[in-house]
């Protein structure tokens, strides 16, 4: 089965994966050609040039999960390929972003899914006034609820009427949510899957919705609403398959057991998204031979004695020609 390659897109899902003390793996390349400045470049067309200036966009966190700000180009080493490389370009401006919620609507959900509803609009709430939003339920097979050009008034609307049913396509969901990114009209892209366990209905599987999330600029966060004690295969799975395939977006999972959390982890998303570095360099390999490149980003200077922690992906494909 064939997968088609994205380039330049962001996801959302909610799960807990592993900490990086003073290392992170690189989070959502975007490339963008040097003659181009990285201002003008959101509002004009990319053209095609010897060398590209990729943008990586990198969350750090203190030990209370709070965002660290005021940052300096100084405090990052990166690493492309094992390389390092000079940062040319550091931003921390709460630029807008293009969101799509994966809700599972899965029978399963039933007791659920009003406090998944709630999760969504506070989500919403939270973020900021110019971010747009697009809703895919997951069911036997997923649909798009609202697109991302539609007001979010209709949300309240849209989930009320959303009733569980059927089975969890959750990798189907995922994949119908990175082709609706595709018309974002935003350079920075995620998605967030709001869901009470893994899949048990796709017919992609995990391998290639990972595979297709390594291509693209997307940054995936899960919220699990799982059961203290699992009873199905795909319950027990669920933490574990999220972690996975967040992880190497940058993202990560948040297990909620309880409402209270549940609102925490939509506040943390939320805020962890509103307070990303946006870090920039030119890559010393100037080979445009469209291939994988593994990406590092270490804390320097005085940051890198502090206990921060940072998220991001780990690695890009470079630009062909």
């Amino acid at each position: 089965m064939v997968i088609d390659r994205f380039k330049a897109s962001a996801v959302l899902l909610l799960t807990v994966s592993s900490w990086a003390a003073a290392q992170v793996e690189i989070n959502q390349a975007h490339i963008l050609p040097r003659a181009i400045s990285v201002s003008s470049a959101f509002t004009r067309p990319v053209i095609r040039a010897n060398v590209d200036l990729v943008l990586v966009n990198v969350t750090v966190l203190d030990h209370s999960d709070r965002a660290v700000t005021g940052l300096e180009s100084a405090n990052f080493t990166v690493l492309d390929d094992k390389t390092p490389q000079i940062v040319s370009y550091l931003s921390s401006v709460d630029e807008p972003i293009s969101l799509v919620v994966v809700l599972d609507a899965s029978a399963s959900m039933a007791v659920k899914i009003q406090e998944a509803r709630k999760a969504l609009t506070e989500l919403i709430n939270s973020s900021n006034p110019q971010d747009d939003f697009s809703l895919v339920i997951v069911q036997d097979k997923p649909r798009v609820a609202f697109h991302l050009d539609y007001s979010t008034t209709e949300i309240d609307r849209t989930t009320d009427a959303i009733q569980p049913d059927g089975f969890t396509a959750l990798w189907d969901g995922m994949y119908l949510g990175m082709k609706e990114l595709q018309n974002a009209r935003y350079r920075r892209k995620a998605m967030v899957v709001i869901s009470d366990g893994g899949d048990n209905h796709s017919k992609y599987t995990e391998s290639q919705l990972k595979s297709l999330l390594e291509e693209a600029d997307v940054e995936v966060y899960a919220i699990g609403m799982f059961d203290r004690f699992a009873r199905r295969a795909e319950e027990r799975m669920g933490p574990l398959q999220l972690d996975e395939v967040t992880s190497i977006t940058g993202g990560r999972v948040f297990s909620v057991h309880d409402p209270e959390e549940l609102s925490r982890s939509v506040i943390q998303i939320s805020h962890e998204l509103r307070s990303q570095y946006v870090l920039g360099y030119y890559p010393s390999n100037r080979n445009r031979d469209g291939k994988w490149r593994k990406l590092k980003i270490h804390l320097a200077g005085s940051a890198s004695q502090a206990k921060f922690r940072l998220y991001a992906k780990k690695g890009y494909y470079a630009a062909s020609e």
